[in-house]
């Protein structure tokens, strides 16, 4: 399905959203900061120890210990990898849909989802985003016993894949209780990692099929689905993966991304690009203004243009904006700023560009 087909042109057109994470203990503030962008995502709160962005994630994974990454041999849980798999296909292939309730993010990984659903309900955005670690990062991230990570076992390979998609289509499906369309993001800043020395026998096909098993699933039930890499990575992988939305850091890495112009071309004719244009360094944030994100995006805005032969009004229209990346740490005054600029950002747009 493509995005054009769910989701009307001007429900995206130069919209506004976030990456994920706010540096804020309240959760009645993280909610309103979230609720005041165009298409609100749940809020994570990394400043509780709980909610870092692997343990997040992570309750219903075989042989998953809290204290730490570390997950048991394959062959100490067989049981455990039996029952999942056994849970995957009762979900997947006979639709029992109620299972996923085993998969739900619970309060206290993250204490803001629930609260954020029950706002939604309230405000009945037509638009809501979800976002969970990607499979990759989550691959490479856990470790086995020998401290390997598991990214290098086939068998956990698959588990990752399957596992990650039900954690996502039960996030998904339980935005989806709103009645508003669902973007989930596969946060996968792993990627900028992927073809170092450390990962070497890791290949792109590998990788490729690993995001695209779980995007295509949850594309089947209607969800668009983004990817978000906070670095430079092979821009051809995340290119030519089945994903709608690609957010990346466009103040920092605009220049990595055009490299790859065939591919960028290609996945313009089917996808959106989520510019994250408000730096989230401190320094940068400290000193910058929202006339030099502006000046810096309208002269990346020209050298795409001219680099794709696509017009500036075409790539405006498949254009979303967020910030670099999470803000959870930043300052909350800072994290504040930068919302505020990112706001303000699409009237800018509006009054000084053409299209």
């Amino acid at each position: 399905m493509k995005l054009r087909e769910y989701v009307k042109l001007d429900e995206l057109f130069l919209k506004t959203t976030q990456i994920g994470s706010l540096p804020v203990l309240d959760i009645e503030e993280a909610l309103n900061l979230s609720f005041s962008l165009d298409i609100p995502a749940w809020p994570q709160l990394p400043k509780y120890e709980k909610e870092s962005m692997i343990f997040q994630f992570m309750e219903g994974f075989p042989g998953w210990n809290q204290t730490d990454n570390l997950i048991p041999n394959f062959s100490k849980i067989e049981k455990e990898i039996f029952n999942f798999y056994e849970t995957y296909l009762k979900i997947i292939e006979d639709h029992q849909f109620e299972l996923l309730k085993t998969f739900s993010l619970s309060e206290t990984s993250a204490r803001a989802f629930i609260p954020f659903i029950k706002k939604a309900f309230k405000l009945k955005p037509s638009i809501l985003k979800g976002q969970i670690t990607g499979p990759f990062t989550l691959g490479i991230s856990l470790k086995n016993e020998e401290k390997k990570s598991l990214i290098f076992d086939e068998r956990w390979q698959d588990l990752l894949v399957k596992f990650i998609t039900l954690k996502a289509l039960a996030q998904a499906w339980e935005l989806k209780k709103v009645d508003s369309k669902v973007i989930i993001f596969l946060d996968e800043p792993g990627l900028s990692g992927f073809g170092s020395l450390s990962f070497i026998t890791i290949s792109k096909d590998l990788v490729l099929n690993m995001i695209n098993e779980v995007v295509e699933t949850l594309q089947k039930y209607n969800f668009i689905v983004g990817i978000h890499v906070c670095a430079n990575t092979s821009w051809d992988l995340v290119l030519e993966s089945s994903v709608q939305i690609l957010s990346f850091d466009s103040f920092n890495f605009f220049d990595k991304l055009i490299i790859y112009e065939k591919f960028l071309k290609k996945f313009l004719e089917r996808g959106f690009l989520a510019w994250g244009l408000v730096p989230t360094e401190k320094e940068t944030l400290t000193q910058i203004s929202l006339e030099g994100i502006f000046q810096k995006f309208t002269f990346q805005l020209k050298i795409l243009s001219e680099k794709l032969k696509i017009s500036k009004e075409e790539i405006l229209e498949k254009s979303l904006f967020t910030p670099s990346c999470g803000l959870g740490n930043l300052e909350v005054s800072l994290a504040k700023k930068a919302l505020d600029f990112l706001k303000n950002f699409p009237l800018l747009v509006e009054s000084h560009l053409k299209f």
